[in-house]
């Protein structure tokens, strides 16, 4: 039988984070199979919304009304190394060991991977020692760090506003899974306020932002298992609001901004399974997991913007949960 793409495949392009099928995860039990995916998956969550909140800005300077830039924006988030593990306490669930005897075990989240094959048993009145092998994440195929890319436009406004827009249409990820992305913001100069800050060699301005990211995966083709409408479903919003400091050079300009995100992130496994082995869980499960994550936090970006004619280039960093990398390449006046 396949191997099925959870959830985070929705974004990686072609890789797949779970070397497990699905209904071995189903069959630990529907309640301990929904806890162990909230602790596997919320560090996913957290990442995905700490990349969205990045790349919306290269300058504090506004647009004059009617001036516009367009251009591909490209961000990489790392992976902490504590991001990439999490604790299962079997007391914690039901009628779940691990095989090899411990009360508790690190494990894999859906960033890391685990050294060694980690396996549970699952044992009640109709199963005694149903073996299910815990999935690994994508650090396992050697991945360090989250891309992600998008379009993204600014157009001038009156008095010294500007909007932003930004957009992936839906597309094509992997065989059966689909993304696509927008986002709106508006940025506002504060130097012309008041007559001094003119005359700063530095302008300033602030930022608000929201991004919403969705992935569809199809997986009624890939699981083997009998049931209707087997899919996977994910959708992530990120919110920003950020000062925004830059200098007043004519080509080559540095900038950097201080602000807080926030955000969710909610995956949920939909449709009909039939379970295959004697569990306790019903015949057919409907619907059965949905993984629903908040973070937030405080970031700080640096970075320079080169201009030459029409085109423009922008590179930063950004200090925050999962640190981020962001290039910019656009054309506009």
């Amino acid at each position: 039988m396949k191997k099925c793409i959870l959830l985070f495949a929705l974004l990686l392009s072609n890789i797949s984070i779970s070397q497990t099928d699905i209904n071995q995860v189903l069959e630990i039990g529907i309640e301990n199979a929904r806890r162990f995916s909230k602790d596997y998956f919320a560090p996913a969550g957290e990442v995905l919304v700490n990349a969205m909140s990045n790349g919306w800005y290269n300058s504090a300077k506004t647009k004059k009304l009617w001036h516009f830039e367009v251009g591909i924006v490209g961000n990489l988030s790392f992976v902490r190394d504590e991001k990439q593990t999490f604790t299962i306490d079997t007391r914690d669930y039901d009628g779940v060991t691990f095989r090899s005897g411990q009360a508790s075990r690190t494990v894999s989240s859906a960033l890391g991977g685990n050294q060694e094959r980690i396996s549970v048993l699952v044992t009640n009145d109709q199963t005694t020692g149903l073996e299910v092998v815990l999935p690994d994440g994508i650090s396992s195929s050697g991945i360090g760090s989250i891309p992600s890319g998008f379009i993204q436009g600014t157009l001038g406004l009156i008095k010294s506003t500007e909007i932003k827009v930004r957009f992936l249409p839906r597309i094509k990820a992997v065989e059966d899974a689909e993304i696509q992305l927008y986002g709106i913001g508006f940025q506002h100069e504060f130097t012309d306020w008041v007559f001094p800050l003119k005359r700063w060699p530095v302008r300033l301005s602030g930022l608000l932002g929201y991004t919403n990211l969705k992935g569809f995966y199809d997986i009624d083709a890939t699981t083997g298992m009998p049931g209707t409408d087997q899919k996977v479903q994910l959708n992530t919003n990120s919110w920003i609001i950020t000062s925004v400091v830059s200098t007043k050079l004519p080509v080559l300009n540095f900038y950097g901004g201080l602000g807080y995100y926030i955000g969710s992130s909610e995956a949920e496994l939909l449709g009909t399974y039939q379970i295959k082995n004697e569990t306790p869980l019903p015949e057919t499960l409907t619907d059965p997991i949905r993984v629903k994550n908040k973070t937030n936090g405080v970031k700080a970006t640096i970075g320079a913007k080169v201009k030459y004619g029409l085109f423009r280039a922008n590179l930063d960093y950004t200090l925050q949960n999962y640190n981020n990398l962001s290039l910019g390449l656009y054309f506009g006046w």
